[in-house]
């Protein structure tokens, strides 16, 4: 008799359901595709020796510390420089205050569990990051999207949504945010929206997680000041990690929070996994520690700035002017929106693909079905090259589109 497994999964399995990232990562193994999908750093920038060098270091001379287990909530002397970056920046922050978590992502999937019942809705940007919804999601929570413009979540949508769930008795208490160069579409808000985001969650008593990954990736300006600077009222929950300016697969970010937060993170984490890798934590302390982190960082901006001129110029050139896409400031995505009268999105990149060329289409960032005719490309992987190809093949595809609807047009007329 075989087992029925369906049987045996808990009913909280019903609210996880896959996403586009998996997509994502099947697309990126494939080399004969240029991918603009994926949101992952260039393979070519990861700083292969100074890694080998301080991992060499680290297993002969400081191997207790490296190779054994760390306190859950991450080593002290990396949560005391990560305290001291973050105090620089005006995010005021002590080292107890402050969890090492496995990349930002099990930050928020901690938050997830601490914070949300089955029911709760949870405001996000409309589009929104993919795994945080997700996230929310499998803890049963509803994601409710608030409209964005060019200078980022637009404060009467916001009232308008906490209104109408509180009508509905479903009273919001969480508001999720990418406030720097946004994933996925690129856009940061003014300083002036986040007082003003600020001023309604005192109002409203929400609490914000702010998910800053990409903040130090700047490439004309820095960034405004973060919710975590401005806050007064400690009611803003900051995720950072290295996985964008230093290599990924240490896998080490971070959670900084008020004590009642970081406390229950902490036991939370501690059922979840004991501790991040000690060998990822002292590496990021080492190389942090010594300034590398900071030196790579202003390199890595020089880079990821040449390649997003590239994808913009390109974009100039070779996509019709219908066509529109975000210039962001810093990070690694670009967000397009087509003519309503194209196809969808999704139909577009089936179009790419079979010319071998990779995008995300928008449908998936939406929390309430929006996104048909919008897609996220990501410059910070494909090589200047790949990025000025692909960008020209895509267009020569657009451009045929463009002109098949034309025509379609022109026949309805008759």
């Amino acid at each position: 008799m075989s087992v029925e497994w369906n049987n045996f999964f808990s009913k909280r399995t019903k609210n996880i359901t896959g996403s586009q990232i998996r997509q994502f990562f099947a697309l990126t193994e494939r080399p004969e595709i240029i991918s603009f999908a994926g949101g992952f750093p260039g393979n070519e920038y990861f700083p292969q020796e100074e890694i080998s060098n301080s991992l060499a270091h680290l297993v002969r001379e400081e191997s207790t510390q490296a190779l054994q287990y760390s306190p859950t909530e991450g080593s002290f002397e990396l949560r005391k420089v990560l305290s001291e970056k973050m105090n620089r920046e005006g995010k005021l922050c002590a080292a107890d205050n402050l969890v090492i978590t496995d990349g930002s992502q099990q930050g928020l999937d901690l938050l997830g569990r601490i914070l949300i019942n089955s029911g709760d809705p949870v405001l996000v940007e409309e589009p929104a990051y993919i795994g945080g919804m997700c996230v929310f999601k499998s803890y049963g929570g509803t994601n409710v999207g608030i409209e964005m413009d060019d200078q980022g979540p637009i404060p009467s949508s916001m009232e308008q949504a906490i209104k109408k769930q509180t009508r509905e008795d479903r009273r919001p208490k969480i508001f999720y945010t990418v406030p720097n160069f946004h994933n996925p579409t690129g856009i940061t808000t003014s300083l002036k929206r986040r007082f003003e985001i600020l001023a309604i969650a005192s109002r409203y008593n929400l609490v914000i997680i702010e998910d800053n990954p990409y903040g130090d990736l700047y490439y004309d300006q820095e960034v405004p000041l973060c919710y975590k600077a401005l806050d007064r009222e400690e009611r803003v929950i900051y995720l950072g990690s290295y996985s964008k300016i230093l290599i990924p697969g240490i896998r080490i970010g971070w959670l900084a929070g008020p004590g009642p937060v970081t406390e229950k993170v902490a036991l939370a984490k501690q059922t979840a996994d004991l501790c991040s890798s000690s060998l990822g934590q002292q590496l990021a302390y080492r190389l942090s520690k010594e300034g590398y982190v900071d030196r790579h960082i202003a390199k890595l901006r020089k880079l990821y700035r040449r390649k997003r001129d590239v994808m913009l110029s390109a974009m100039d050139r070779h996509f019709p002017a219908g066509i529109e896409y975000s210039k962001p400031g810093g990070g690694f995505f670009i967000w397009v929106n087509f003519p309503s009268y194209y196809p969808s999105s999704r139909e577009l990149l089936d179009l790419g693909l079979q010319q071998k060329v990779a995008f995300v289409h928008g449908e998936g960032f939406s929390s309430n079905g929006g996104g048909l005719r919008s897609a996220r490309f990501s410059f910070s992987q494909p090589c200047i090259e790949d990025i000025s190809f692909g960008i020209k093949i895509l267009g020569d595809i657009f451009w045929e589109v463009e002109a098949g609807c034309t025509l379609k047009a022109a026949a309805q007329q008759f």
